[in-house]
């Protein structure tokens, strides 16, 4: 047992397994999950450690998975865009602009959620999160100009539109960008509502 294992409290090592985790998979580009051992390495923990607190890969992975979620989630609802404010196209923007800064600044953990829930081996929970967030977007369309398309479809290529942004940030780190990530997420939210 390492110093640093013996320093920690229960919960502490557990902060810091998911913390280790989720870095580990910032730093591929695929999303490839990291393993018990090396999460426990790059704790500085013994692989037995992990296992007081995940039993498995799969339980390593699903509890990041809804970490990432819930702080995804607070990033947003912290923004303070309101559905039920008066100026949706303002709370639109301001969503938009949580969503991709925090998608951006926390890559493998947005990797994990939007392209790798097919490594978790019951994705419901973190899918049935993510269609709250779509849904949050579809309300604040509600009543914005959508031009020739249905609100469902402008909500479905909005979403589309950001995810890809966030994936191009996260993929072309060597690019320079002429306007920040949330210049681009304001943009994109302009362009669909005109």
């Amino acid at each position: 047992m390492t110093n640093a294992s013996r320093t920690r409290t229960g919960d502490q090592l557990r902060d810091d397994l998911l913390a280790a985790a989720t870095d580990l998979l910032s730093q591929r580009l695929a999303v490839t999950p990291p393993s018990l051992r090396e999460t426990a390495r790059a704790c500085g923990v013994s692989a037995t450690a992990v296992y007081r607190h995940f039993p498995s890969q799969q339980a390593l992975l699903i509890a990041v998975a809804s970490q990432s979620l819930a702080a995804l989630t607070a990033a947003i609802e912290d923004s303070g865009a309101s559905v039920s404010t008066d100026d949706r196209a303002a709370a639109l923007r301001t969503t938009a602009s949580a969503y991709v800064t925090w998608a951006v600044a926390n890559p493998g953990a947005y990797q994990l959620l939007f392209e790798g829930r097919d490594l978790l081996e019951d994705p419901a929970q973190i899918e049935s999160g993510i269609d709250r967030l779509q849904s949050r977007l579809d309300a604040l369309l509600v009543g914005l100009p959508a031009g020739d398309r249905d609100e469902r479809l402008q909500a479905d290529l909005l979403w589309i539109s950001l995810h890809g942004l966030v994936v191009t940030r996260i993929r072309k780190t060597r690019q320079q960008w002429e306007r920040t990530v949330v210049e681009d997420a304001t943009a994109l939210v302009d362009a669909f509502i005109g």
